[in-house]
């Protein structure tokens, strides 16, 4: 984690009260920020969850009178920048330093070299920045034409590897665990392979997204093919899935096609939220415009239909082609 935008921020922006933010596995380094803070400056501690930089907690450095925000983990939001209501907020994000061994990279081009891919686009969380400027100089050594994404993916975001589907054999994501890898399967039309860094690993998961995939078109199919006409459009509550302009556009195509929505507002949607508004305005189905991971990490276990954005545009104008996120 570098430390010198922090004492940059602290230097030109002279915050009196601050507010330290981030996702719950990485809360460990408040202390080590703490160190790094003039003792004159007061310093709060947010226990609120941070799922991606759309997620920053305002109202609480408003409640505080916190004059800044320091959030940890993310580079800011690239949708929409958040209204900051007086308040500064400087990301600092967090790199893993360990590079991938010599042995796992001769690994790796040895795998795209059975596949028969030769132009590859090489793409990463921000965590993994690092690794992939390592990943996408050995390649382009070994021969393969390299396309490198240097801005980083989100959960949300892919849209600077999917412009490059036309000019690529695959797409190389790196990151751990399974939550971008499902996002990039959903949004690219060719080929990814998935580099689990920790694992030191290539891993296929092939299988268990294309049940995701299914999964997402049945639900598509079923309100289309349905008499459902009743929905609930979720907005989020948080200023970075604020998205008034996509709601109403919604609000209003669903209107033209016969469909009668109710906008229903929500900070943190959970299944516990949504079966109790359900239960109160028993909706046919429900499109969530705060987070499109949501519907399919979250929520896919609710007994009605629950939409991502690009999914209901498919109900809407009767599109095959699956569209994630938006």
């Amino acid at each position: 984690m570098p430390l010198e935008p922090l004492k940059s921020f602290l230097n030109n922006e002279k915050p009196s009260k601050i507010l330290l933010h981030a996702p719950d596995g990485l809360k460990p380094l408040y202390l080590c920020l703490k160190k790094n803070i003039p003792s004159n400056i007061e310093v709060y501690y947010s226990s609120s969850p941070g799922y991606g930089a759309c997620d920053i907690p305002l109202w609480e450095a408003e409640a505080l009178g916190a004059d800044g925000i320091v959030h940890i983990g993310h580079l800011e939001y690239p949708f929409k920048r958040l209204g900051n209501l007086g308040r500064k907020i400087l990301y600092l994000p967090v790199y893993f330093n360990r590079l991938l061994s010599s042995e796992f990279l001769e690994s790796i081009s040895i795998h795209l070299k059975a596949k028969g891919f030769t132009a590859l686009s090489v793409s990463s969380t921000v965590v993994e920045a690092k690794i992939r400027g390592q990943l996408a100089e050995y390649l382009s050594i070994k021969g393969f034409k390299i396309y490198e994404v240097e801005q980083p993916v989100l959960g949300c975001f892919y849209t600077p590897v999917t412009v490059l589907d036309e000019r690529v054999d695959a797409h190389l994501l790196i990151a751990g665990g399974l939550f971008h890898h499902l996002g990039a399967y959903l949004s690219l039309r060719k080929p990814l392979v998935s580099i689990d860094p920790y694992r030191q690993s290539v891993m296929n998961y092939s299988r268990e997204f294309a049940k995701y995939l299914q999964k997402r078109l049945y639900l598509v199919s079923k309100v289309k093919n349905s008499p459902m006409r009743t929905l609930g459009i979720i907005i989020g509550g948080l200023p970075g899935q604020y998205r008034p302009h996509m709601v109403e556009a919604l609000k209003e195509r669903a209107a033209r096609k016969g469909y009668e929505a109710y906008v229903i507002s929500s900070t943190y949607l959970t299944m516990d939220r949504l079966i109790a508004i359900d239960n109160s305005l028993k909706l046919d189905f429900y499109v969530v415009t705060s987070c499109p991971r949501l519907p399919i990490d979250d929520l896919s276990g609710f007994y009605k239909p629950v939409l991502t954005p690009g999914e209901f545009e498919a109900v809407l104008e009767g599109k095959e082609e699956y569209v994630f996120p938006w």
